[in-house]
């Protein structure tokens, strides 16, 4: 609102009018600010509270109750178990880390730094991984690798009479199938800082007489070393809560790491042993804590290796001549590590049990496995409910860190960066250790959503704020307080400002962080294999159970439907961004 003399000119408005224009303002802020924090505060700080607090109480005997270290006891009277434990946790993430960082590093300097083909493809490809679910993924590759019954397998003892040429259920299976699954997000992740790279001091090495391969490892990488450091722990971190690959492929090589100890400590007796499977969570999240610890480190400084200035530059791509198409064969293997797993699948999905392509088999084609999976009515309410979980689960999310997001980067709280940390938090906590942490805060909590899917719901947000609050904080810096600060001088309310100048323009991001958050909740299974209960089962709780009964045509059915459905939408969160530079 502005005042007018009678010649037009603007006249500053009264001291006291402004003085409580502000302090309106300032009300609301502060009203917003106790709201997102309550919400915030009630997302994150119980299941730290009961996770600690159930690490540290007696569960049984004459002491039940009582303030005690007998978990930890128990963990460390075992002393040789538990550095098994740790050692294969550290073995399966360093290694499945490594591959991952190496050939997704590779491939995204082939795709953005030189003439090799099929790079639209490889993109394509990448952004698909991230509408399979990890479950589905993991079984592929068993039906391919298993010693026994693996097509792969199979196919070469048939022609060569070697048996097997790889047994997935080992070490180094789990590793190569784990680094396989993260080699498209590394890619994805590495991609951005080669695109961006000033090729300025590379031609200079080329000038002084440097070969191609020289510029490569004395300069292009140096320079990317903040984002490859980055990256590889970020990778080890997310190996480390890894759950799906350990249990499906470590537990029946006999291998388990911390994350399948936590799930056998709650699921393989009568009783499951809370506080221990709590020590175990504690001691996991410190870890984890230490690792992310490095990360923020290092990501802290990668200023000191900037090369890109206002001055305009076009990246150099390096002519790979004569060894172009071993490049672009190298860049088909983003295709071929997602197609291979969803190809056994297919198999599978049409017979009646799994066996090797042949004439005689081929007789053997049929779709009951498509109409028994679907004419199952545990299978269809999982459907729906994982549709349900998702749907609340993304909206929330992106409403709650919005509103989180909004008031770190624009108001003038002293306090708000609390709420950036608050949202943040969740990093440290490992989906199975989040799962044990809900499920001992609901069963203290009097709030009746034990044994619904609402607790899952309310476990996936807390579990998947820091991913919300990544997006909602990267849109909102792209759009300058200036065009708020002009609405709020015609008069526009805070209500009317969002709605109808910063949520229009900050939609793109926050619809991709929604689909985002969606993709992954619908996948999840670590954190709904510890609170469902009969009647909400998700989809990758029921793709569990199937494998587990054996079931696997019409496992094989169900996760290629559900699958189909999934990639649609990865595809459209690829458009995405492509077209305003999201990151992922």
């Amino acid at each position: 609102m502005v005042v007018l003399n009678r010649k037009n000119h603007v006249l500053p408005l009264p001291l006291s009018f402004r003085w409580q224009a502000a302090k309106a303002v300032w009300d609301w802020n502060r009203c917003l600010f106790i709201l997102t924090g309550l919400a915030l505060l009630y997302l994150v700080v119980p299941p730290v509270y009961f996770i600690l607090m159930s690490s540290f109480i007696t569960e049984r005997g004459p002491d039940a109750g009582a303030f005690s270290l007998i978990h930890y006891a128990n963990i460390f009277a075992s002393l040789s178990e538990f550095k098994q434990l740790v050692w294969n946790s550290v073995i399966f993430s360093c290694g499945s880390a490594a591959g991952a960082l190496f050939l997704g590093t590779l491939l995204a300097w082939l795709a953005e730094r030189t003439n090799a083909p099929f790079r639209t493809l490889a993109y394509v490809f990448a952004f698909i991984s991230f509408g399979i679910p990890g479950i589905v993924k993991v079984i592929g590759w068993m039906l391919l690798l298993g010693p026994e019954a693996g097509l792969i397998n199979v196919l070469v003892r048939d022609l060569t009479g070697i048996s097997p040429i790889f047994n997935v259920f080992s070490m180094a299976g789990m590793i190569l199938v784990e680094a396989l699954i993260w080699t498209p997000v590394v890619f994805l992740l590495m991609a951005t800082p080669f695109r961006s790279m000033d090729p300025s001091l590379e031609e200079a090495a080329m000038v002084a007489g440097s070969k191609d391969w020289q510029v490569f490892w004395r300069v292009t990488l140096p320079l990317a070393f903040p984002s490859v450091l980055a990256v590889l722990i970020l990778t080890l971190v997310r190996s480390l809560e890894a759950f799906e690959i350990p249990a499906l492929i470590g537990l029946p090589a006999g291998l388990e790491v911390l994350t399948t100890k936590i799930f056998l400590q709650i699921s393989s007796s009568f009783l499951p042993k809370y506080g221990e499977a709590s020590a175990y969570s504690v001691l996991l999240m410190m870890i984890v804590g230490i690792v992310l610890f490095a990360y923020h480190k290092v990501t802290g400084h990668t200023h000191k290796f900037t090369t890109v200035t206002g001055k305009g530059y076009r990246p150099r791509r390096v002519d790979l001549r004569r060894w172009r198409w071993l490049g672009g064969s190298l860049l088909l293997v983003l295709p071929m590590v997602q197609a291979l797993p969803l190809a056994a699948l297919i198999w599978s999905s049409f017979l009646p049990y799994v066996q090797r392509p042949s004439s005689k088999t081929l007789s053997l084609l049929t779709f009951n496995n498509y109409g028994a999976a679907f004419s199952d009515n545990s299978i269809i309410w999982a459907i729906l409910n994982s549709l349900t979980i998702s749907l609340a689960t993304a909206s929330a999310t992106i409403l709650v860190t919005f509103l989180a997001a909004w008031l770190v980067v624009r108001s003038n709280i002293s306090k708000r960066w609390a709420l950036d940390q608050l949202a943040m938090a969740p990093l440290v906590f490992p989906g199975l250790v989040m799962g044990v942490a809900i499920l001992k805060m609901y069963l203290a909590i009097p709030l009746p959503i034990y044994g619904t899917i609402w607790i899952i719901f309310f476990a996936f947000v807390a579990r998947y704020l820091p991913y919300g609050m990544r997006f909602s904080y990267a849109g909102l810096l792209s759009i300058h307080r200036e065009l708020e600060e002009s609405s709020a001088t015609c008069g526009g309310n805070w209500g009317q400002t969002v709605r109808k100048i910063l949520v229009p323009l900050v939609i793109p991001t926050l619809f991709a962080g929604w689909i985002y958050v969606f993709l992954i909740t619908i996948r999840e299974l670590s954190v709904a294999l510890l609170l469902y209960s009969p009647g909400s089962q998700v989809i990758a709780v029921t793709i569990w159970e199937l494998w587990v009964n054996g079931r696997i045509g019409e496992l094989a059915a169900f996760s290629l439907v559900i699958t189909t459905g999934t990639v649609a939408l990865a595809l459209v969160f690829q458009r995405l961004a492509q077209r305003y530079g999201l990151q992922v």
